[in-house]
């Protein structure tokens, strides 16, 4: 196995939790790009995780910016934002200078480092092929939360999550023919010692579309809440999800089946209380809401069916009304549960 060192760059839910178990788990610390008070709560105690089995405190070394990294040949960037917050992280690491072990400047990351899309929706890989050679898609199961600086909650245990990552596109002709598989193996190697389960293949958007599927209910728990398990909102989750896969029909997208989910995810996502968290607890998109962010992943998520119908030449109401209705809350800074789930069905024009 290849020695690494992990650039995550995005220290939310996600990138918070997979960075704390790496510390915790890794033989090399993984570096931390964070900002603001998130950075310097870690910077001043650590990056606290809690699970239903345990609650850790681990030393990450941290930076705020992309010049901070220093980055070596041995660096993996590791994207871990959200899907609309991508186009900016990728430009600000594209074009960072790469050293070798003697500290000569030797290329950019763009054109030496490989990079790992581990965010929602099926946009993100080819966002980032446009600047750098070298692009791993991830499709990401954790049910995780980053409400407050430098802690983290995961709520399932003893597997912390679930990766399924691939190559996306295809190697050129100058690729090296064993780079990929080394470094997957080693990705894998790494990353299941810190918990987590790691599937490598060669389709990975297959399974990130499927993903979407799950993450059309998004909208629905940030307007309603994520407490709302009220028959109106199991319909309209229900609706998202059939008018996506009419829409991928429509376009001859194919995704792994229920039997094919369940054979991985059996038995490891098994969501229970977390000790010492209290209150609702939800998704990333509700977590941009709690958070008052300002802007929202949905028009990767619910969106993306809308793009993809509008392309075809179908139509995809329930999902284009979702889009539109979490994008208008999170413009207007509205917290979660603004309206009622009988409100959120007349809404998007049901009634």
């Amino acid at each position: 196995m290849i020695p690494m060192r992990y650039v995550i760059v995005g220290t939310g839910a996600i990138g918070g939790t997979l960075a704390a178990r790496l510390a915790q788990h890794g033989s090399t610390p993984p570096l931390v790009i964070a900002r603001g008070d998130n950075a310097a709560a870690i910077r001043a105690g650590g990056m606290l995780l809690r699970s239903p089995d345990d609650e850790v405190r681990v030393d990450a070394p941290v930076a705020t910016s992309p010049a901070e990294a220093e980055l070596t040949t041995d660096d993996v960037l590791v994207f871990t934002t959200k899907t609309h917050q991508l186009q900016t992280a990728l430009l600000e690491w594209v074009d960072q200078p790469v050293r070798a072990a003697a500290g000569e400047v030797v290329g950019t990351a763009g054109e030496l480092l490989p990079v790992l899309t581990a965010l929602n929706g099926v946009e993100a890989e080819r966002l980032a092929q446009r600047y750098f050679r070298r692009v791993y898609g991830v499709c990401v199961w954790l049910p995780a939360v980053h409400l407050a600086p430098g802690e983290f909650t995961v709520r399932i245990a003893p597997v912390s999550g679930m990766f399924i990552v691939g190559r996306y596109g295809l190697p050129s002709a100058d690729d090296d023919a064993g780079a990929d598989v080394e470094l997957l193996d080693t990705i894998r190697s790494d990353w299941e010692r810190a918990t987590f389960r790691v599937h490598l293949v060669d389709d990975v958007l297959r399974w990130k579309h499927r993903k979407l599927l799950a993450n059309l209910g998004n909208a629905v728990q940030a307007l309603v809440g994520p407490g709302a398990s009220d028959d109106i909102s199991r319909e309209l989750y229900r609706l998202a999800r059939e008018e996506g896969l009419a829409v991928y029909a429509a376009a001859g997208i194919g995704i792994p089946t229920d039997d094919e989910e369940e054979l991985w995810r059996g038995g490891v996502f098994d969501v229970r209380p977390v000790p010492g968290v209290d209150g609702p607890i939800g998704g990333s998109t509700w977590q941009s809401l709690a958070r008052g962010s300002g802007s929202i992943e949905t028009d990767y998520l619910n969106g993306e069916i809308v793009r993809i119908a509008r392309a075809v030449g179908v139509a995809a109401p329930v999902n284009e009304a979702l889009q539109r209705l979490a994008r208008q809350a999170a413009a207007e800074r509205r917290a979660p549960a603004s309206v009622t789930p009988a409100e959120l069905r007349k809404l998007i024009g049901l009634d």
